[in-house]
């Protein structure tokens, strides 16, 4: 049998079986729904892709050692024909006491060895040489942009007139240390100019009876 009180107590339990939640959105942590321990699966990965962002971040910020330095290598030299004064496709013409000058263009990696170049008047090989001017240049890079050239001069003398040939020999000064009996003919680079002396006008522009061409022992 129900009694006054029994009614209003089911009455009560009813109702709250179908109250609809009033509890409002977190505002702060200080919530007792909104402290960590009431966070759900979807708030844990958030956290755990953090983490993640963050170890990657730590990670791509390590510098790494650069690796050990290594000398460069030497290389022979490379004249630069092209540039060459006068040009190496031009007769010069010169009479005696005339000065002749010559100069070349350098390129090379000298891994901190020095230049030499020679320059020889009538060469051939199995002939006594004949060295009439020199020409050092200090040790430089392939890197380095600023031009270096040899440069020459001769005072014409003691020649018979006609066709007469001079040549520069460049390599590096152990290399060219006895330029006449050359050993490392590796490190040698060459280039010739060929001249007319004392010929009179008509001849001027033609080369006879010139020193055969030769390449320095190599043959």
């Amino acid at each position: 049998m129900l009694t006054p009180d029994s009614s209003s107590a089911a009455g009560a339990a009813e109702q709250m079986r179908f109250k609809p939640s009033l509890q409002r959105p977190c505002a702060t942590w200080v919530s007792e729904h909104c402290r960590p321990g009431a966070l759900g699966f979807g708030s844990f990965v958030g956290l755990a892709r953090l983490s993640l962002l963050l170890g990657w971040l730590s990670m791509s910020c390590l510098v790494e050692d650069p690796p050990p330095y290594t000398e460069p290598k030497q290389t022979p030299p490379r004249l630069d024909h092209a540039a060459a004064t006068p040009l190496l496709d031009e007769i010069i013409l010169a009479n005696s006491n005339d000065i002749i000058r010559f100069s070349i263009p350098v390129t090379s990696e000298d891994a901190g060895e020095g230049l030499t170049a020679v320059l020889y008047l009538d060469y051939a090989t199995g002939v006594d040489a004949y060295p009439i001017d020199f020409s050092n240049l200090p040790a430089s890079t392939l890197d380095d942009t600023n031009e270096r050239a040899f440069s020459f001069s001769w005072k014409v003398k003691y020649l018979p007139p006609g066709c007469h040939r001079f040549i520069v020999r460049a390599g590096h000064a152990s290399t060219m240390s006895d330029a006449e009996n050359v050993v490392n003919t590796a490190d040698v680079a060459e280039a010739y100019w060929w001249a007319n002396i004392d010929v009179a006008a008509q001849d001027a522009n033609q080369l006879v009876d010139c020193p055969i061409a030769s390449r320095g022992g190599d043959e």
